[in-house]
């Protein structure tokens, strides 16, 4: 092929000296020696050839140098050259096999015919295909700047080169080109750190490609490495809390938290929040960033407690739209002090005394009606059967919880009025069964109703929190704190 082409442009010079004006005599002389640039050469690589030549006639001449290597010919561009004057005449080669070639390479004139004015013969050393190698060290993730990349290209001995560097993110359907840089290297190693962005969505790895720019190498250089796009291995830990451990309505509520992140990615900077049983936001908290394989403890002190009885702490850790959640029962009392262990203390010695006047009254009452058993029998038996019948009745008893603690009360059935509880000395007001019995009959004419988006349901008339699976409503539910029955709806 290479020697067609050189026959052509021999033909050509022919056709083109045919039309130009003979200047027979007219000849060019050798100023210089052959010079090879560009060297060291590898295969693949092209030497440029180049001689210096004067034209000491009177009239111009043309001349072009021509390179042979094994056969191959390559002419080089045909210059005029005007009397006196000396111009460099060049001729390009391209290598293709590796060792000592030898090169024959001659100046030719042109006039009526080519003549051949000089030539002379020269030796090169092509050397094997450079190599060039690209290899990912790591891939890093940074939540501003997203993916950034430290790599490295090695070249192997000889020449500088002209890369360049082209880097992608793949997907199952393309390849997105995030980086394209042109870099000259010289031979040896050569690492950088380029940062590529925010991964687009389903990227699943990182490919870097280098290509040779105006010369070859022995192989194409590539690497690639799988990326994660997803965060992984967020947990949400309660380490100590709530301080106080029963708090009342208003309490500052201290509760310390671990956020984690066990995944291969940094997360960003996010929020805490903590909701209680009635889905009340009690405090919202800035979370800082968590590296890959660390944890940070966080402080939540929540300004104004509201609940009165038991209630589902659930504390959530929002990053952007990962979410975490973990829940804390927490018992509430509205007192402003609450013993850690129970409130029930029993003095023993009034315990006793009230068991021995209690005798000494059941005592007396035995020999006072023995004495009196041989007066008024009728009387006295129709008075025992009434004074029975009363006792029994005031005997009766039923059980009252204390709205502040539920500690159990036990009063007269047919009392109605204040009670002062015992334990944690909190007064409130009751009312009989009967009172309560017709009570409960208005309150059935007035049906409750609670509802909510989820399996989790408040009471209607206190702060417990119920379950109510949302695909079985509208559904009946008893709130196991205060009794109350409400209709369970679905939002």
């Amino acid at each position: 092929m290479r020697t067609q082409r050189s026959l052509t442009i021999l033909v050509l010079i022919v056709l083109f000296a045919s039309i130009m004006p003979a200047n027979s005599g007219a000849s060019s002389t050798q100023v210089g020696d052959l010079i090879l640039r560009n060297g060291p050469w590898h295969v693949g690589d092209e030497i440029e050839f180049s001689i210096l030549v004067h034209n000491s006639d009177a009239e111009s001449i043309n001349s072009f140098l021509q390179i042979e290597i094994d056969g191959d010919y390559n002419n080089g561009t045909l210059i005029e050259i005007e009397s006196g004057n000396s111009v460099e005449l060049k001729s390009l080669f391209l290598t293709e096999e590796s060792g000592t070639v030898l090169v024959n390479w001659t100046v030719y004139d042109v006039s009526e015919n080519i003549t051949e004015a000089f030539s002379g013969i020269t030796e090169v050393i092509i050397s094997g295909q450079q190599s060039l190698f690209a290899d990912i060290y790591s891939l890093d993730y940074d939540y501003e700047d997203g993916y950034s990349i430290n790599w490295g290209a090695n070249l192997s001995s000889g020449n500088s080169r002209l890369i360049s560097t082209q880097i992608y993110f793949l997907t199952s359907q393309e390849q997105i080109l995030a980086s394209d840089i042109e870099m000259s290297l010289e031979p040896g190693l050569h690492t950088t750190n380029t940062i590529l962005g925010i991964a687009p969505n389903e990227a699943y790895k990182v490919q870097i490609i280098l290509i040779p720019i105006e010369w070859t190498a022995s192989a194409i250089a590539t690497d690639s490495q799988n990326i994660e796009s997803e965060m992984t291995g967020l947990t949400l830990d309660i380490i100590s809390g709530p301080s106080p451990k029963y708090p009342t309505i208003g309490d500052i509520v201290t509760i310390e938290v671990s956020i984690g992140n066990n995944g291969v990615l940094d997360t960003a900077p996010g929020k805490i929040i903590a909701v209680d049983g009635q889905k009340r936001i009690l405090g919202e908290f800035n979370s800082p960033t968590v590296s890959s394989g660390s944890e940070e403890i966080v402080e939540l002190n929540l300004n104004e407690w509201m609940s009165t009885s038991t209630t589902t702490l659930e504390l959530i850790w929002i990053m952007d739209e990962y979410i975490t959640k973990t829940n804390l029962e927490v018992i509430s009392s509205n007192l402003n002090e609450v013993n850690e262990e129970s409130n029930i203390s029993i003095n023993w010695l009034n315990v006793i005394i009230g068991f021995g006047i209690g005798l000494a009254i059941i005592f007396s009452v035995r020999i006072i009606s023995a004495k009196n058993q041989t007066e008024h029998k009728e009387s006295k038996t129709y008075s025992k059967r009434n004074q029975k019948e009363e006792v029994k009745e005031e005997q009766k008893k039923r059980g009252v919880d204390c709205p502040s603690c539920s500690k159990q009360l036990q009063l007269p059935i047919h009392y109605s009025g204040q009670v002062k509880c015992p334990s944690c000395l909190n007064q409130f007001s009751t009312k009989s069964e009967t009172n309560q019995e017709e009570s409960a009959d208005i309150e059935l004419d007035e049906e409750l109703t609670a509802s909510s988006d989820d399996d989790v349901v408040g009471c209607p008339k206190c702060d417990q929190v119920l379950r109510v699976p949302y695909e079985k409503r509208p559904a009946k539910a008893r709130c196991p704190a205060c009794k109350c029955i409400f209709n369970a709806l679905a939002i």
